[in-house]
């Protein structure tokens, strides 16, 4: 089923695959499950960054466009407002937006503000993360020591699960440890990052929107020179019409059009060019 939000992605082309094709400056197909939720609590601060939090206080996701590093969204789950998070989660500014709003929506769907049975949700072990990657054809590499790594098909993506936690400065940005970690393997492309503790639901659905084999909607003119290197970008081509559009065009062209065939009009007695006139007659008479 086709998710509410992607009415809200427009665009002239179409780019594939998705991890390549970058966002698209908007942030409200991922806010939005949120943002519906009764009892959601939103906030703007004065630089223009979104914060949106469920009525307990349990869910919170910031979309920070105005901050000094390059993560865009930060989701946290937490036992009450003002617990300490029992996972979170990270992406960059280039984050393709469908993988965030997979995640959002996944989110609401396991959200029940009647009890805590969601806040217990298992998560997975490296090697039920990767399956589904290998099973798309994805391939292992040892980036080293406590991690498993597998590349796409392409070369220009990656997934990571680490046994040991990203370094310090870059642990203290996310506020978290990057147990698991999705994007491009280009620095120009993007990043997300999972903590320990992620739902195996959460994780599925980051890698099923990643794993999409559906094109997706941007426009030409907002696509970075990182897309336009790596990624497949065709144009939109109107639909074909159907029997009953044609039938319709048919019908108002018919009112519109004046007949081809009319009647001619009226034309006078013709006469030949050579009959001489009564005058010439009744003289040649005489």
């Amino acid at each position: 089923m086709t998710p509410a939000w992607a009415d809200e992605l427009d665009g002239d082309v179409r780019v594939h695959p998705v991890y390549l094709a970058g966002g698209p400056f908007t942030g409200d197909p991922a806010l939005q499950p949120l943002v519906d939720l009764p009892g959601a609590v939103r906030h703007h601060d004065e630089r223009g960054n979104f914060f949106v939090a469920t009525s307990d206080g349990r869910i919170r996701v910031g979309f920070i466009p105005e901050q000094d590093w390059d993560t865009l969204w930060k989701i946290a789950v937490a036992p009450d407002a003002f617990a300490p998070p029992r996972w979170v989660g990270n992406f960059s500014a280039d984050t393709p937006i469908e993988i965030v709003a997979a995640v959002t929506t996944e989110l609401v769907r396991m959200y029940s503000p009647d009890d805590e049975t969601w806040l217990a949700e298992r998560t997975c072990d490296a090697l039920e993360w990767v399956g589904p990657y290998a099973a798309a054809g994805w391939t292992a590499r040892n980036p080293g020591w406590g991690q498993l790594e597998f590349l796409s098909p392409d070369g220009h993506a990656s997934i990571n699960c680490r046994q040991r936690p990203i370094d310090s400065q870059d642990a203290e940005q996310a506020g978290q440890d990057g147990r698991f970690m999705i994007g491009t393997v280009h620095s120009a492309g993007w990043y997300g990052r999972f903590s320990r503790g992620t739902p195996a639901r959460i994780l599925a659905a980051a890698s099923t929107a990643m794993l999409s084999p559906e094109p997706v909607l941007r426009y030409r003119d907002a696509l970075d020179l990182y897309t336009r290197r790596t990624a497949t970008i065709t144009p939109v081509t109107p639909p074909a019409p159907s029997p009953l559009d044609v039938h319709r065009a048919l019908a108002a062209k018919a009112r519109s059009t004046p007949p081809i065939v009319s009647a001619a009009p009226p034309t006078p007695a013709a006469t030949l060019a050579w009959t001489t006139s009564s005058t010439d007659t009744a003289t040649h008479r005489r």
